[in-house]
Parts: structure tokens; C-alpha cells; sequence
């Protein structure tokens, strides 16, 4: 028996069709279910947050760095300023936050450049190069000469001001 070409393209059609109900009926039995479930976790002292951040400084986007992170609400691992904004969030909600140099990284010190030895840098260093000095603490080389170096211990974004760009993306309840 011959099948024609117009009854395998209606019969592939019809199948198809069928396809695309069972899954949209799948997708829309699962959206009313969760409409029904439970409100997703917010972010309490002692919730686990995996969190998404842009930081910019203001009026220069071109600035902008992105990060991905881990904390513990309330064990001040973020900046103060930041850690109060993300409390009541849930995953998917974002926000931006405006913070002055004070509320960011802190005004900008002078004092802490300081004239080293390159031998104290790590070998192959640049200029503008973020390095370790022996005891472990992080400092910019900002200018090299033949066998010394100007180092700065302030964070790079000290005295600057920010535009901080959060998404949280999970929460876990203290437990």
C-alpha cells in the first residue's frame, strides 16, 4: 500500500502539533504550580547569597568590572553600605546603588605610596601591575625606575565614587 506524499506531511504535521501542546501544556501546568509554591528565600542575617555585581565609577561605564560572589548576610564581608541594600532581596532581584568614596573604598591617602626596592616587587612586574609586597598585603605599582619602584597601598578604587549594580542570584536560608 501506498502512502502519498500529502497524508506523511499531514500525519508529521499532526504530530507536531501534538509536540508543541504536550510541551506548552507542560510549561503552563508547571508556571500555575509555581505560582502556588512557595515565595523563594529573601535575604536575612545568616542567609547564604551567591550574588552578581557590575561596580563602575560614576560617569565613567567604560570603568565597569564584573564579579560574581559568596556571603553570609550579617558577617560583613561586603561593604557596609551594599549589605544593607541587599537585605529582603531574592534571587532575581537587582538594584543599583549610588556610594560616595567614603561609603565605597574610602577617601584616597597619599600616605600610603611608598618608594621600594624592585627587588621587594615579584619578578616581570608592570606598571599599574596589583602585586603582593613580602607580608602579603595587595599594593599597585604606579612607577618604575631603575632600581626602585612607587608602590600604593590604597585600594584602586579608593576616592573614587561608584555605581554598583547587584543581582542577587541565589539565597540559601541561615540554617
Amino acid at each position: 500500500m501506498k502512502t502519498s506524499r500529502f497524508a506523511i506531511l499531514t500525519g508529521c504535521l499532526l504530530g507536531l502539533t501534538v509536540v508543541i501542546w504536550l510541551t506548552c501544556h507542560e510549561l503552563l501546568s508547571h508556571q500555575s504550580f509555581q505560582s502556588f509554591a512557595a515565595e523563594p528565600p529573601r535575604i536575612v542575617d545568616g542567609s547564604s547569597v551567591i550574588v552578581m555585581y557590575r561596580i563602575a565609577i560614576r560617569g565613567d561605564e567604560r570603568s565597569e568590572a564584573v564579579y560574581f560572589g559568596q556571603f553570609v548576610q550579617g558577617h560583613h564581608k561586603l561593604l557596609p553600605v551594599l549589605e544593607l541594600e541587599v537585605g529582603g532581596m531574592k534571587p532575581g532581584d537587582e538594584k543599583k546603588v549610588e556610594l560616595a568614596p567614603e561609603e565605597g573604598f574610602g577617601p584616597y591617602d597619599e600616605r600610603k605610596k611608598k618608594t621600594v626596592s624592585r627587588t621587594e616587587l615579584p619578578a616581570g612586574a608592570h606598571e599599574g601591575d596589583v602585586v603582593e609586597d613580602p607580608t602579603g598585603k595587595e599594593m599597585t605599582v604606579t612607577q618604575l625606575s631603575g632600581k626602585s619602584a612607587v608602590v600604593d597601598y590604597n585600594h584602586p578604587l579608593a576616592g573614587k565614587p561608584l555605581s554598583v549594580k547587584i543581582l542577587i542570584l541565589e539565597v540559601k536560608d541561615p540554617s
